[in-house]
């Protein structure tokens, strides 16, 4: 089988590490994969050797020709007199450049079977493009509609396409939102991100993190979704009530950083909360981690939930829209809290007090690389 595997960028983020993660998932098993990539800024991620690797810049493709850049740049004026628009210009000039680029590879490789799509802001650059063959990955509960331009662009970008949310959260949003619109998919399926344990585990032996004992750890984007405040505030009640005295680890950056940090002054917990900003590998930070909270308002899928408990890092976390149920099943429930200050507090220093051990193995299983190829597969290739 050949699979090509496209996103727009490889920042550092869980959507983009999941493209590679899943591109090199398809070569484990023994497929032809390609990892495609659009923009090269601040490209955090490369594939291993199997996997083969394309740089799709768009940009400057359209730019080589005189038509190409005027029409480019015409795109942004219209964007810049009817705002929110950009999609429907850049869709219909970038498609075609895609399409070609895509095109010259098959020729030298072979025709595609699967081409998974990660992400709106990878399929809205291209959305013009139908074929059967490709499937957008939705990763977010947040998918913008109600407005005329909102509904046009999930007409756009949705309909007659092969839609799969990355958690049953997701797939029942896009479900709502098709239903809202009038827009019909040509399916909608969920299929959950890949794990790669090996690497993982690999990745958190690689370095010990610079701290003394035990710590409590928060990994992810900075953003008012991740809710931190939360957290905080659950922290504070902790040490000044319970008797918790671990210090409290947030990996990770975004825009309300300088919110979160006011909030750690207000609050009088300087001493007590360490910032390691973004890190490329936070895994041994995972590991050696006595427990990982999450307490977003709501998560696409929630991997790094699944990244701990693959580092045997015992997890909680709020009961927040999406993916996260799919993860927090059976015995994982009751480590998963409502929005209540006191209540995730007590959960905290009840988890870093327990003495049962945790499966670890069972609760990853179902996210193994093996796992979800197979289900590609099953969905898409049958």
């Amino acid at each position: 089988m050949r699979v090509a595997v496209v996103v727009r960028s490889l920042k550092i983020g869980g959507m983009e590490r999941v493209a590679v993660n899943l591109s090199e998932a398809f070569a484990d098993a023994g497929d032809e994969s390609h990892l495609i990539y659009f923009k090269d800024k601040k490209r955090a991620f490369t594939p291993k050797e199997s996997v083969y690797f394309h740089h799709f810049n768009l940009d400057k493709a359209l730019n080589l020709t005189i038509i190409g850049a005027v029409l480019g740049v015409l795109a942004k004026l219209l964007n810049g007199i009817f705002r929110n628009t950009y999609f429907l210009y850049s869709g219909l000039l970038f498609a075609p450049v895609f399409w070609f680029k895509l095109k010259n590879i098959e020729k030298k490789f072979g025709k595609f079977d699967l081409i998974i799509m990660r992400g709106h802001g990878t399929f809205e650059l291209i959305w013009p493009i139908k074929d059967d063959r490709v499937v957008q990955m939705v990763e977010s509960v947040f998918i913008k509609h109600g407005s005329r331009l909102d509904n046009f662009y999930i007409k756009c970008v949705y309909e007659g396409k092969n839609l799969a949310g990355v958690s049953s959260g997701v797939k029942e949003k896009i479900e709502e939102v098709l239903k809202i619109t009038s827009v019909k998919a040509r399916s909608v399926n969920v299929v959950n991100n890949p794990l790669d344990i090996d690497v993982i585990k690999n990745k958190a032996d690689e370095y010990t993190p610079d701290i003394e004992g035990k710590y409590i750890v928060s990994v992810g984007r900075v953003t008012p979704n991740k809710n931190i405040s939360f957290l905080l505030e659950s922290y504070k009640y902790a040490r000044e009530h319970l008797g918790l005295v671990l210090p409290l680890v947030i990996i990770g950056d975004g825009h309300d950083m300088q919110n979160i940090k006011a909030k750690v002054e207000t609050l009088e917990l300087g001493l007590h909360v360490r910032f390691l900003g973004l890190l490329h590998n936070p895994y041994p930070w995972m590991k050696h981690a006595s427990l990982l909270t999450s307490t977003s308002f709501a998560e696409g899928f929630g991997m790094v939930l699944i990244e701990a408990l693959c580092c045997h890092t015992k997890v909680i976390s709020t009961n927040s829209k999406g993916g996260v149920k799919d993860i927090m099943t059976d015995e994982l429930q009751e480590y998963l809290i409502d929005f209540n200050i006191k209540d995730f507090a007590h959960k905290m220093v009840e988890t870093l007090n327990e003495e049962k051990s945790w499966n670890f193995e069972k609760f990853i299983e179902r996210f193994s690389s093996q796992t979800i190829v197979k289900k590609y597969k099953k969905l898409y290739l049958q």
